[in-house]
């Protein structure tokens, strides 16, 4: 647990520095939610805190690649260690339905690590709207071809 909490502690500094001057809202929530981390013991205290996984959002909706991979690391993370509240999961899948429709190829690779891990987890998706948005991994896996290195 000590080594998921300093992990993610250092994703989030990871997360501040790299939004330091074109995202100075990202970098506040990134080192405030630092703040609040450290008042926190494991994983199952971050399911009850909405504040943490929101940051991770905020870095993927302001379409800078480097920013992406880090919210959607962590949001890997955050899935595989169950410190996800399950009413998370529909804001999880919208955020890798529109990261997926990026053209950067590690944003890729990050939205199909973070899909399998989702789908691994015991968190499924609430409602019908939310299975509906799990498309993704087709969309990802169907437009791009590993041999050919392009988009199709």
């Amino acid at each position: 647990m000590v080594a998921f909490m300093s992990a993610l502690e250092s994703d989030l500094r990871a997360l501040s520095a790299e939004a330091r001057r074109r995202y100075p809202a990202v970098k506040d929530a990134a080192e405030h939610a630092i703040l609040k981390l450290r008042s926190l013991t494991g994983p199952d205290e971050i399911v009850n805190n909405e504040e943490i996984p929101r940051v991770f959002v905020m870095a993927c909706e302001v379409k800078n690649a480097k920013l992406s991979v880090i919210g959607m690391s962590c949001q890997q993370k955050l899935v595989s260690h169950d410190a996800i509240a399950p009413s998370a999961v529909n804001e999880i899948l919208i955020t890798l339905k529109e990261r997926s429709e990026m053209v950067d190829e590690s944003i890729h690779l990050k939205t199909l690590q973070t899909i399998v891990v989702l789908f691994q987890s015991r968190l499924q998706p609430d409602d019908e709207a939310g299975r509906k948005l799990s498309w993704p991994i087709f969309w990802v896996g169907s437009s791009y071809s590993i041999e050919e290195n392009i988009l199709i």
